[in-house]
């Protein structure tokens, strides 16, 4: 049985805006789906892994949908920072994303840990 709470339905963080909550809910019916597809995009990449926009490129999504999802899936340990990181169309370097079983030993503490890129 799936729950109806974070990470399985999209969320807002205690004290966010009210627009972040109605964000969420506008995407609870297909919240569900996308992740599913970002899920499959990380797998298929194995070790190698994927950033949200390699991700969101590869599905034509909004990498802000994917973003999202992987942060969910992220929260359900299901995928992990690799401790790589790659460039983004923005020029920045992001997160390479892998599934839990290609990352490295994660702490656990019960919380998500992003590394800052420099």
């Amino acid at each position: 049985m799936t729950s109806n709470c974070y990470p399985n339905s999209p969320g807002a963080r205690r004290g966010a805006p009210e627009t972040s909550r109605e964000a969420g809910d506008s995407v609870a019916d297909i919240a569900s789906s996308i992740r599913a597809r970002v899920r499959a995009a990380i797998t298929t990449a194995g070790a190698d892994g994927r950033t949200g926009d390699a991700v969101a490129e590869a599905l034509d999504l909004s990498p802000v949908q994917v973003r999202s999802r992987i942060a969910e899936l992220g929260a359900a340990k299901i995928v992990v920072d690799s401790g790589r990181r790659d460039r983004l169309c923005s020029g920045r370097r992001g997160v390479v994303w892998v599934l839990a079983e290609y990352g490295p030993p994660q702490p656990d503490d019960g919380q998500l840990s992003f590394v800052e890129a420099a």
